[in-house]
């Protein structure tokens, strides 16, 4: 259970190319009542794009958690992460890498990746979004 003092997390992006994944985590989203806004997008570059317009001066919301699938069609998790981390912004969400596949390969990769927090395992759950939140807390 968590501590009434415990802040929300004030918003979410899910990058994954399938929309009933996104529909369904923001659904777990809404029901874990710790996310405060979510954004789903159903291309990494579509995503990418919207980091661009952050680093090129427009005043978007920067996200606090991102859960990113990795096997998606034109841009997949690993090129997302490459052109994120060549964005050099000075405020970054803590990224969640959300799949279900995830080979010892890629969690090698992964804890060698500083912008990588965790591998997760789909499908999100609330469980998993709490603890996620009482790690941001951590962190503030």
């Amino acid at each position: 259970m968590l501590n009434s003092c415990v802040i929300m997390i004030e918003h979410v992006f899910f990058v994954d190319d399938d929309f009933p994944t996104n529909f369904y985590h923001e659904i777990i989203g809404k029901k874990s009542g710790v996310v405060k806004k979510m954004t789903s997008f159903l291309s990494s570059k579509e995503a990418l794009n919207y980091f661009e317009r952050i680093h090129n001066g427009e005043p978007l919301m920067v996200p606090q958690v991102l859960f990113l699938d990795l096997n998606m069609p034109e841009l997949n998790g690993w090129d997302f992460l490459d052109s994120f981390r060549d964005l050099k912004l000075e405020t970054k969400p803590a990224i969640y890498v959300l799949s279900t596949t995830i080979t010892a390969t890629d969690k090698k990769r992964f804890s060698d990746d500083i912008l990588v927090e965790e591998a997760l395992q789909k499908p999100l759950t609330e469980e998993v979004l709490k603890s996620i939140l009482i790690k941001c807390d951590a962190m503030t």
